[in-house]
């Protein structure tokens, strides 16, 4: 079973890179907001999973953590789980 262990380098908004290990994320962009996926879903077998995230930086205003599915468009300026 693939569980999510990294961000995902290639499936993510224009505004963010993601540096070579998949485990940090920078903004670097004018937008309103960005959105990444993980490595690999959650899946449906998985009954409890767990994860964390630091937030490192100044001016943050806002941060919403969702889940959505693959179809989610990341570009499209809905929040995920929306």
């Amino acid at each position: 079973m693939d569980l999510p262990t990294a961000w995902n380098l290639d499936n993510k908004s224009t505004y963010l890179n993601v540096d070579s290990s998949g485990l940090r994320v920078n903004y670097e962009g004018s937008g309103p907001w960005s959105a990444i996926r993980a490595n690999h879903p959650i899946p449906p077998q998985c009954k409890l999973f767990y994860f964390e995230v630091d937030i490192i930086g100044e001016g943050v205003r806002c941060i919403i953590i969702g889940f959505c599915k693959k179809s989610y468009n990341l570009n499209d300026g809905n929040w995920p789980g929306k």
